[in-house]
């Protein structure tokens, strides 16, 4: 049985994984209509993007149902990223720049499905583009704060990944995933640094059934 301390954390990754895809015949996302500051905003984040190599931080996870977590995000574009929960969660999250795996250390078990299945897929995009495959749902600005939700343009049932983007320095800080059926899993990055070397160790996954050794935390 599952801890219940975990339940939460591990209910936030279901959520935050894969999403239920459309069925062939569901209508296109319905794009936000551009204003010429939108166009530029959005060529902004397109720049900052191909410009963002690696990225580290802390993270607050946070679900509408009131579930917090709390650990280490490594990102190193294009493809890799890693998720270090802090205890008393025993999870850990590696994508390898093809697969996405996932792994519960107390129960020793270990679940892998393609990147490419996964919203946050769209984050470690070598180029990002907010065209094409991807629709501009909605464009929202706060003071000091960009905030651009995104669906699939021909699966938009999928869900929602909003980005938050603060103005001064222009960085990402937030990004949230609305699943197929409604539920909210927020994403908030702390003390964020761009730019620093990752050692290539932090993105492999060895998993202990086969190696007989423990998986490594980075947080």
């Amino acid at each position: 049985m599952v801890g219940i301390a975990r339940r939460p954390v591990l209910a936030a990754l279901l959520i935050a994984l894969p999403l239920f895809a459309a069925p062939a015949w569901a209508a296109k996302a319905k794009p936000w209509p551009l204003t010429p500051q939108d166009k530029a905003d959005l060529t902004r984040i397109e720049t900052y993007f191909d410009g963002l190599k690696t990225l580290t931080a802390k993270f607050l996870q946070i679900t509408d149902a009131g579930a917090i977590a709390r650990g280490a995000v490594f990102i190193q574009r294009p493809g890799k990223m890693r998720f270090d929960y802090a205890p008393p969660s025993p999870v850990v999250m590696v994508a390898d720049g093809t697969l996405l795996t996932f792994h519960d250390r107390e129960l020793n078990e270990t679940t892998t499905l393609p990147l490419s299945s996964t919203p946050v897929a769209f984050l470690l995009r070598d180029k990002v583009r907010l065209s094409q495959d991807l629709t501009v749902t909605k464009i929202d600005r706060g003071p000091g704060v960009l905030r651009v939700s995104v669906r699939e343009t021909n699966d938009p049932e999928q869900g929602e990944l909003t980005m938050q983007f603060s103005d001064a320095p222009f960085r990402l800080e937030q990004w949230s995933v609305l699943d197929s059926q409604n539920r909210l899993t927020k994403v908030t990055l702390i003390d964020a640094r761009a730019g620093d070397p990752i050692e290539a160790k932090v993105f492999e996954f060895r998993d202990p059934k086969f190696f007989n050794q423990p998986v490594e935390r980075f947080n």
